[in-house]
C-alpha cells in the first residue's frame, strides 16, 4: 500500500481483500472441498457410476427406457446418500475454521484500507488511533457455525444434493431422453454438484463472517471515522445489485454517531465491503456504482455478466424502464439473516 493520501486504487483494493481472503480460505477449507470432491470422483460412488453406464449401454441396446426404479440406479442413490452425510459431517467440522478465517482478515483489511502505509507510532504523533476490538468477543458475535440454523444447513446438505441428483435422473426419464443420455447427465451432476454446494456454503460463510467482523472493527472505531462507504470489485461478473450499491452511505457521523455501524448485506459468494472515511483526511474518491456504469461504453454495458446472459435485462436499462437500483432484491437466509442479490426483471419492472 502506499503513503500518500488518496484512496489505494480499486485493483489495489481488490488485490488486498482478495489476497487475505482467499489465503485464508484456501487454507481452512481447501482440504475439506477436495475430500468432498474425491468422494463421489473416486471409490464407491465412482464404481456405482460406472456400473449405471453399463446398465444404460444394455438398456440402449434393447430398446429399452431406464425406469425409477432401476435397481443399479437406486443402489448408486443409496450409496450416494451415506457419502453426502459423511460429507456434510466434513464441511461442519472445517465451519470454524474458514469463520475464524473471515473474521481475522476483517481487522487486517480494514486497518490497511482505512490508513494505509501508516504503522500505529505515526497515526500516534498525528493523534488517531485504530482500535483493535477484543477478539473473544467478535467470535461470540460471529457465531454462525455454532448456530442451530448452520446445523440445520449441514443436515439438509445430503438430502438436498442427493434430491438433485435424483431429479436429474427422473427429468431425464420424463423427457424421454435414451438410457445413455441420462447416465451421463447423472455422472457430470454427481461428480461436480457435491463439491459445488459445499464451496457455496463454506465461501458464503467465510465472506459473511468477514463482513460482520469488518463492522464490528469499524463501530471499534467511530470515534475517527466520519463515514462508511460500501464498495464493491466493479468487474464483468459483479451482480447487478451490487454495482448499483457501490458508492452508498452505511454510516455516518452526522446523524449515525450513536448506532453502531451495520453489516452490509450480500449475496451468497458475494465479495461486497466496505471502507471508512477517516476525519481530518482527504475523502475517499469514490464514484457512485450507477455514475461508474454509466460512463462506460454500450459495448462494455452489455459484456456485464447479467446483461449478457439477459438481453431483456440489457434493452429494460438502455430504453429507461429500470435503473440499476431496481435490481436490488433484499431476501432473508435462514442461516446469515438479511441478504441482498440481483432481482429478475420481472421484480425489477413491478412498481416501487
Amino acid at each position: 500500500m502506499t503513503t500518500n493520501q488518496t484512496t489505494p486504487r480499486r485493483g489495489t483494493v481488490s488485490d488486498l481483500i482478495s489476497g487475505l481472503l482467499d489465503r485464508g480460505y484456501e487454507s481452512a477449507a481447501r482440504p475439506t472441498l477436495n475430500a468432498v470432491a474425491r468422494s463421489t470422483n473416486s471409490g464407491l460412488i465412482q464404481q456405482r457410476l460406472a456400473e449405471l453406464e453399463t446398465e444404460a449401454q444394455r438398456l440402449a441396446d434393447a430398446g429399452e427406457r431406464l425406469t425409477p426404479d432401476n435397481p443399479i440406479l437406486r443402489a448408486l442413490l443409496a450409496d450416494l446418500d451415506d457419502t453426502l452425510n459423511r460429507d456434510s459431517r466434513l464441511i461442519d467440522g472445517a465451519s470454524p475454521d474458514v469463520q475464524q478465517s473471515g473474521i481475522d482478515a476483517a481487522g487486517n483489511i480494514q486497518r490497511q484500507l482505512a490508513l494505509p502505509g501508516m504503522t500505529n507510532a505515526q497515526l500516534a504523533r498525528i493523534g488517531i488511533r485504530w482500535n483493535v476490538p477484543d477478539p473473544e468477543a467478535v467470535n461470540r458475535l460471529v457465531g454462525y457455525s455454532q448456530s442451530p440454523a448452520w446445523s440445520n444447513l449441514m443436515n439438509d446438505y445430503g438430502p438436498d444434493v442427493l434430491a438433485v441428483v435424483n431429479n436429474q435422473a427422473i427429468r431425464g426419464i420424463a423427457l424421454g431422453q435414451s438410457p445413455l443420455t441420462i447416465a451421463r447427465e447423472i455422472r457430470r451432476m454427481t461428480e461436480s454438484f457435491p463439491a459445488h454446494v459445499a464451496n457455496n456454503q463454506l465461501r458464503t460463510l467465510q465472506l459473511t463472517s468477514y463482513r460482520d467482523g469488518t463492522a464490528i472493527h469499524q463501530t471499534a472505531n467511530r470515534d475517527i471515522a466520519s463515514q462508511v462507504i460500501r464498495i464493491a470489485t466493479r468487474d464483468e461478473r459483479t451482480c447487478l445489485s451490487c454495482i448499483a450499491q457501490h458508492g452508498d452511505v452505511i454510516w455516518d457521523s452526522e446523524t449515525d454517531a450513536n448506532s453502531p455501524v451495520p453489516r452490509i448485506n450480500d449475496h451468497h459468494s458475494g465479495r461486497c465491503t466496505s471502507v471508512v472515511r477517516v476525519k481530518g483526511r482527504p475523502p475517499l474518491p469514490i464514484q457512485s456504482g450507477a455514475d461508474w456504469f454509466a460512463s462506460l461504453s454500450p459495448e462494455r454495458q452489455r459484456q456485464q455478466a447479467s446483461f449478457a446472459d439477459s438481453p431483456g435485462k440489457f434493452d429494460a436499462y438502455t430504453s429507461g424502464k429500470v435503473t440499476l437500483r431496481d435490481f436490488v432484491h433484499t431476501y432473508t437466509d435462514p442461516v446469515f439473516n438479511e441478504m441482498v442479490r440481483e432481482a429478475s426483471l420481472t421484480d425489477a419492472l413491478k412498481p416501487k
